[in-house]
């Protein structure tokens, strides 16, 4: 596994959502819409992290307008950038997290975890970037495909065509 030799660090998204420490429960509501999102990162103007707010945290609160850091936690929503992933890994199939902050010794934030839906490993940054973009497939969301050289430019090509001018006829090849 080659989990085993890399670090955190290694395999963290490494420019994550950050939430000023004056976010509000309404604004991380708004935050949760998406699916995809399982935690929010409120960190200081210093670059430290204060809190980590999932859903649960949020949900009894009635007041849209509170702040959002002191109903999250950092205790078990953390690891540090130099954990061995394969460690990392195991405990959070083991306790179903999906999320993990990254931090420096000192506590500032360095990136983020995510756990695949799949379990089958984490996240990377061009997984992100491809699902912001709308595109499906092995290689837009990490798989065993490839993704060639000049396909993504290749394809926003085709699209900006079809906008300005329609489809292709088949005639026209």
């Amino acid at each position: 596994m080659e989990d085993v030799l890399r670090t955190a660090a290694e395999a963290m998204l490494t420019t994550p959502v950050r939430h000023p420490l004056s976010a509000t429960v309404g604004e991380i509501r708004d935050f949760f819409r998406d699916d995809h999102v399982h935690a929010a990162l409120i960190v200081s103007p210093a670059g430290y992290l204060e809190a980590v707010v999932e859903r649960d945290d949020i949900a009894r609160c009635q007041v849209p307008g509170a702040a959002a850091a002191p109903l999250g936690r950092l205790a078990g929503r953390t690891v540090l950038a130099g954990a061995r992933l394969a460690d990392v890994h195991r405990a959070m199939a083991a306790t179903g997290r999906r999320r993990a902050a990254v931090t420096s010794a000192d506590g500032r934030l360095l990136g983020l975890l995510c756990f695949k839906a799949s379990r089958t490993g984490f996240c990377s940054d061009r997984d992100v970037r491809a699902r912001a973009l709308g595109e499906t497939g092995p290689a837009a969301v990490g798989g065993a495909a490839i993704d060639r050289p000049g396909q993504l430019a290749r394809r926003r090509c085709r699209q900006k065509c079809v906008e300005e001018h329609g489809p292709r006829s088949p005639a026209s090849g």
